[in-house]
C-alpha cells in the first residue's frame, strides 16, 4: 500500500512539473507579444485604433495616421507596410467616378453599418483599390491605395471591413491670423 502511495505521488509530482514546464515553455517562447486572433472578418483584434475624428480603421500596429490640409473636404492619410490609404471626407468626396468595369472589379458590401462600393483593379497591382461609403446629408467618405500587391490588397480589404463611423470632425485647418502690423512710436 505504501508502495502505490509513494507511486501515484510520484506520478502528480510528474504531472504537476511537465504542465509547469510546458507553461514556462510557452510564456518564454511568446515574449510579451500579446495574443492576437482574427475575428470573424480575418482581421486580428490586437489592430489597434487609429482615430480621423469623424471614423476610425483597425490596421496592424505601425501604421499612422497624417491628416492634410483640405479645400473642400476633410482629407488624410493611413500609412504603413508600404502602403498608404488616402482619404477624402466631405461633401465633395470622389465617387471613384474613373473607376468602371470591365477594368475594375466592383462589388457591394456593408462596411460599418452603411452601404458601400469596393473597387479593385482586375489587373493586379496597377490601378485603384478604394471604398466609397455614402453618409447621412451630403458627406461620404472615399478612402483608396494605389497600384497595391495581392498581398497588400489582401491587407486592405481587412483594413476597410474596421471602419467604424461616428465621432466628431476635427478642428479645422484654417492658417493663424497674420500678426497685426507694427506700430510706429511717433
Amino acid at each position: 500500500m505504501a508502495v502505490q502511495r509513494r507511486n501515484a505521488v510520484r506520478y502528480c509530482v510528474f504531472i504537476l512539473l511537465t504542465v509547469c514546464a510546458m507553461a514556462q515553455a510557452t510564456k518564454s517562447g511568446t515574449g510579451n507579444v500579446p495574443e492576437c486572433e482574427e475575428a470573424s472578418v480575418g482581421v486580428p483584434t490586437c489592430w489597434p485604433k487609429l482615430d480621423a475624428g469623424p471614423f476610425s480603421i483597425l490596421a496592424p500596429s505601425g501604421w499612422e495616421f497624417h491628416q492634410q490640409a483640405g479645400v473642400d473636404s476633410y482629407v488624410g492619410e493611413f500609412v504603413g507596410d508600404g502602403v498608404t490609404l488616402t482619404f477624402d471626407f466631405g461633401r465633395y468626396s470622389t465617387e471613384l467616378r474613373n473607376v468602371k468595369k470591365p477594368a475594375y472589379i466592383i462589388a457591394k458590401k456593408s462596411i460599418g453599418g452603411r452601404a458601400a462600393r469596393v473597387v479593385s483593379p482586375r489587373t493586379q497591382g496597377k490601378g485603384i483599390t478604394g471604398v466609397y461609403v455614402r453618409l447621412g446629408g451630403h458627406d461620404a467618405l472615399c478612402i483608396w491605395g494605389k497600384d497595391l500587391t495581392s498581398a497588400q490588397q489582401e491587407l486592405v480589404f481587412k483594413i476597410f471591413e474596421t471602419i467604424r463611423f461616428g465621432g466628431p470632425m476635427p478642428p479645422s485647418l484654417i492658417p493663424s491670423p497674420p500678426p497685426p502690423p507694427a506700430r510706429n512710436a511717433d
